[in-house]
């Protein structure tokens, strides 16, 4: 066949567009952008939204919804199917990292009867494996008397009644029936129709979603040693009505037949990386990947948008359209917390610097049929970081591009083919724990969470596939994407722009803590205003601390320290002036502001410097208050009780519920071997705007060095 010769011009455009295309991708970041204020170049930024697909997501969750990955044969197969999506999707080094041995629970058989003559099931295990919960013993048994004892949560609801060989019938969580019931009146099972937990009531109330089902476990403490384990069915609350309407008509029998088994075995931490060109330096993504059957916004959600980004990033690398990061991408799937718990008693001494952790936990809700929002955490004050900036510009971005239906620039628009045309609302967190970022905080790495909280269907039946938009998927899928490319490629001149990025977000975020603190001191009466005005001082300088912290954490990227350390010295005087509005008011309102003289329990605050004892960084003080003797009760009561006061005043100004998840915990990690129980009070008031008693943190504190978990610098 005879060929044809090209025109000389043609050769000269191929072979320019050859030399092009053998170049090396540049960097993505650049200065702040004037269209969309981040510091990603703009057609990256358009590369990240063309390229990731919300839609490819949702299929993803619905698979990975199917199984009961509360179990640790569901888990396991839900962590090899990840691991051969991973390795498809280009993630490299990916294998299943096996955790500890201990003891695991599976059933083979659960069904629950109504009997007599119109016999029928109530639910089975078969059906809806989060109807049987984990811990559930097997139990044969025809003709049991169902008793219903309403909520079951206090002791009246058991006193002068025979339980014994009886099945309880509860409107309560299981365990006060468990407990009550079973072991301690001989009862042989639990129905039970609770399903919201207690941090999200105020969000889904008992009875406004009639069908869902509820999820829980049967926990080994509440069975005393040598006692058989129980059976225990959730039921809707339309169920338990029903059930409830025939005990009016007379006695109800039951026929139950569970077949469970323990045995020793593991789950596995599924790991792979995007190998990066700076040796020793990771950021960690994580998406715990446990969780009941369906649950898809609960965490399929999370584990398979971890995927599309990692699919993303590959393919934009193998394109030429991103370089090699510069930092390794580590990628885990995991158990929550527990998962997370063992990768650190694992790899917490790797050489290895990990700049950030983004945690994708919850993601997909849609956001108009759950009435939920999307959000992104900040990392707690005391592990400032430039993690924050990054997050707000990526949030207003969003915002400002995404928040009407049919947004005017459709190459900024964030959307998929088969989801919602919600406009979108993604809104800044103050720090709350509740997922596996906390975990990464308390290891002094910064993490950050991205989330949709609350959802109609958390922790229930109701948590479904059709309930999970491919839209928000899609802009959770962006929101992770256009965060992480900054902290995994930043380095040199790119990290001194991140360093301007800081610096401008660090503006807005210091207004605002000056304005929370002129307005709690203009609200404080008048014989309070001397502590008022020394809690309000601290919070604004705890502000300017934490901006120049996140500033100087872009030095160890790679920024010029120099001009890094110039923008944090200017933030010295703009403090003074803060401090001198602030004492301006204070001295109008006519008040003395001096102190009196330090009380008894000041000076012991002031003198106890706690330090976290290493290895004990992730411990529970709910768990620590379950073990101490009867000594340390009332102690253990106080606290509790200003948790408790602590919580009510938050809810009652209208914060997250979330924000008060392991309240005593968050107070606590703010113990670093420096700051003084006093310190320690100051910073919680300048995260929290709530003071607490120094009395209280010194019982805290107090119980957390007899267990263990803290030691005394001073």
């Amino acid at each position: 066949m005879r060929t044809r010769r090209l025109p000389f011009a043609a050769l000269v455009v191929f072979a320019a567009l050859s030399s092009a295309a053998a170049q090396p991708a540049t960097s993505p970041l650049g200065p702040v952008s004037p269209t969309t204020g981040l510091v990603l170049r703009d057609d990256v930024v358009r590369a990240l939204i063309q390229e990731s697909s919300g839609d490819r997501i949702h299929d993803n969750v619905q698979r990975i919804s199917l199984l009961a990955r509360d179990t640790q044969g569901g888990y396991g197969e839900a962590a090899v199917w990840m691991k051969a999506a991973a390795e498809t999707a280009g993630l490299q080094d990916v294998h299943l990292e096996a955790m500890k041995d201990g003891p695991q629970w599976r059933a083979t058989h659960g069904e629950l009867w109504v009997a007599g003559p119109h016999r029928y099931r109530v639910t089975s295990y078969a059906d809806l494996p989060m109807s049987l919960p984990s811990g559930s013993g097997s139990f044969e048994g025809t003709g049991l008397e169902l008793v219903d004892v309403g909520t079951g949560m206090k002791d009246a609801d058991y006193e002068g009644r025979d339980l014994k060989g009886k099945v309880i019938l509860t409107r309560g969580p299981p365990g006060f029936a468990v407990r009550k019931a079973v072991a301690e009146r001989g009862a042989v099972g639990v129905v039970s129709s609770y399903s919201t937990p207690p941090w999200n009531a105020p969000h889904r109330m008992d009875g406004d979603f009639p069908d869902q089902v509820g999820w829980t476990r049967v926990a080994k403490e509440l069975v005393p040693p040598g006692q058989r384990a129980p059976f225990v069915f959730m039921v809707s609350d339309r169920q338990g009505r029903e059930l409830r309407a025939q005990l009016q008509a007379g006695p109800v029998k039951m026929d139950v037949s569970v077949a469970t088994e323990t045995f020793e075995g593991h789950y596995n931490i599924v790991s792979g990386v995007i190998p990066g060109t700076r040796a020793g330096e990771e950021v960690v993504l994580t998406a715990h990947l446990d969780h009941y059957k369906p649950g898809a916004d609960d965490n399929a959600s999370g584990a398979a948008t971890l995927l599309e980004m990692v699919r993303t990033y590959t393919t934009l690398i193998r394109r030429g359209v991103l370089p090699p990061p510069t930092r390794t991408l580590r990628v885990l799937w995991l158990p929550e917390f527990d998962g997370t718990r063992g990768w650190f008693s694992r790899h917490a001494d790797d050489p290895v610097r990990r700049v950030a952790n983004y945690n994708f936990d919850m993601l997909g809700a849609s956001l108009t049929r759950t009435h939920s929002r999307f959000m992104a955490t900040y990392t707690p004050d005391w592990n400032a970081s430039f993690v924050n900036a990054v997050s707000e510009s990526t949030v207003d971005f969003m915002n400002r591009f995404n928040g009407v239906a049919y947004p005017p620039r459709k190459d900024f628009r964030i959307g998929s083919v088969t989801g919602s045309q919600d406009p979108l609302d993604i809104h800044m967190e103050r720090y709350s724990r509740g997922s596996d970022h906390q975990l990464f905080n308390d290891h002094g790495i910064p993490g950050v969470a991205f989330s949709t909280w609350p959802d109609d269907g958390y922790h229930t039946s109701g948590d479904r596939a059709e309930n999970v938009d491919p839209t928000q998927l899609h802009r959770a899928a962006f929101a992770g994407l256009a965060s992480v490319t900054v902290a995994a490629w930043a380095e040199g001149s790119e990290a001194l722009e991140l360093a301007r990025l800081v610096a401008v977000h660090g503006v807005r975020r210091l207004a605002e803590d000056e304005f929370n603190a002129r307005r709690d001191l203009a609200s404080a009466p008048a014989a309070q205003l001397p502590g008022a005005y020394r809690l309000s001082r601290a919070a604004v300088r705890a502000g300017y601390r934490r901006e120049r912290e996140a500033l100087r954490s872009c030095i160890p990227l790679g920024a010029p320290a120099a001009p890094v350390q110039v923008m944090a010295k200017a933030l010295e005087a703009t403090e003074a002036q803060a401090l001198g509005r602030l004492e301006a008011d204070g001295k109008a309102r006519g008040a003395s502001l001096r102190e009196p003289a330090l009380a008894e329990v000041e000076r012991r605050a002031r003198a106890f410097v706690p330090r976290r004892v290493k290895g004990q960084e992730l411990a529970s003080f709910d768990e620590l208050a379950s073990r101490v003797g009867p000594e340390n009760q009332a102690r253990v009561a106080a606290v509790q009780a200003v948790m408790t006061a602590a919580t009510t005043a938050l809810r009652e100004r209208g914060e997250d519920e979330l924000r008060f998840f392991q309240l005593p915990d968050a107070v606590a990690s703010y113990a670093d071997g420096r700051r003084s129980v006093a310190d320690i009070r100051e910073a919680a008031y300048a995260e929290y705007g709530h003071a607490f008693p120094e009395e209280a943190l010194l019982d805290l504190f107090g119980l957390l060095e007899q267990g263990g978990i803290m030691t005394r610098a001073r």
